[in-house]
């Protein structure tokens, strides 16, 4: 297992997970957001993602079952085998990490990206 999946598990480990666009269905347009983003611009991301060929889009972070307690601050990416899938994945990690200077990830094989604001 590559490092950078290992660290995604104990990531996964530390907090509550679910694939994104169900996560943003059950908690509403009112309360599902990422970061500071407003829902429509939380839906874009997650949309923009599954555009670029993600397998699987997940939120991570403190989930509630309160609707106005939900706000995540990270969206895992699983990636796809597919060489330029993968390029456009990591272009909008990239591009994420500009706006939050995280540094971005190199693609070394590894079967995940995750995509922080915090």
């Amino acid at each position: 297992m590559h490092r950078y999946d290992e660290a995604v598990q104990w990531l996964k480990s530390q907090n509550d997970s679910s694939e994104a666009r169900e996560w943003m269905e059950r908690v509403g347009r009112d309360y599902g957001v990422i970061h500071e983003m407003s829902h429509e611009e939380s839906v874009e991301v997650i949309e923009e993602a599954y555009a670029r060929g993600a397998v699987l889009a997940e939120v991570l972070g403190k989930l509630s079952d309160i609707a106005s307690e939900n706000s995540v601050d990270m969206l895992l990416i699983t990636l796809p085998e597919d060489k330029k899938d993968r390029e456009a994945l990591f272009e909008l990690e990239e591009q994420v990490a500009q706006m939050t200077g995280f540094e971005p990830s190199v693609d070394e094989g590894q079967d995940h990206i995750l995509l922080r604001w915090t």
